[in-house]
């Protein structure tokens, strides 16, 4: 039986996912699945008491009923805490699915525990990101973990700074704490798993960056 840490895969992926790779059975995933979820869910709270990424919704103050504004920041609030809530759920799944249509004799658990890593990079991200949206009050796409502050420079195409915003170091530690467990756990060579990681990258970031353009204009339209 093979104890998830969480740490060591970080750390030292390539180890960490051989020693998956031998065991039979993982202990202590489901658990840290909860714990990220509930984590995830105390941070969307914490930004959603705060008021962080109000700003445009506070904009409207004097062209707006004070009940009017009130609902939309609770709506706001509300949506804050879904997507904490389904955020981690979602790129968990995500991964998981994906790389079992390429990796079919890898198990479901352990196929689980590699879609782990990225949703609690991206966790980490965002924990980081917190101070940094309260006290400067910068948005995500302005993240110093990004590349939407560079792609700003070049252009103002909402979609594409989006993606690009995506794409941050914890996103690339992510690809490649991938690329290591893929290898030690099947027999592809190592071209091909490059191919299908950056692939499954790359859609996860276009999903995710036409789900914050589309909530982002919805916001507008409320």
């Amino acid at each position: 039986m093979h104890q998830v840490r969480i740490l060591e895969g970080l750390l030292n992926p390539f180890a960490y996912f051989e020693k998956l790779h031998e065991s039979e059975k993982e202990k202590g995933l489901l658990l840290r699945i909860a714990a990220l979820i509930g984590l995830s869910l105390l941070l969307a709270a914490g930004s959603a008491y705060l008021g962080i990424h109000t700003e445009e919704i506070m904009k409207l103050m004097d062209t707006v009923g004070r009940e009017k504004l009130e609902s939309a920041k609770l709506l706001f609030g509300i949506g804050g805490l879904l997507s904490g809530l389904l955020s981690p759920v979602f790129t968990i799944l995500f991964f998981t699915f994906v790389f079992r249509v390429f990796f079919y004799d890898i198990g479901w658990s352990k196929l689980f525990t590699i879609g782990l890593f990225p949703a609690i990079l991206l966790f980490i991200q965002k924990a980081l990101n917190f101070p940094l949206f309260y006290f400067l009050g910068i948005n995500s796409e302005s993240s110093p973990f990004g590349f939407g502050v560079l792609i700003q420079l070049m252009t103002d195409q909402a979609f594409l700074v989006n993606a690009l915003s995506q794409v941050t170091v914890f996103l690339i530690w992510s690809t490649w704490i991938q690329m290591a467990a893929l290898k030690k756990m099947s027999d592809k060579t190592m071209k091909s798993i490059i191919s299908i990681v950056i692939f499954a990258h790359f859609i996860f970031i276009l999903v995710t960056a036409a789900f914050v353009l589309l909530t982002q204009n919805l916001g507008i339209l409320l």
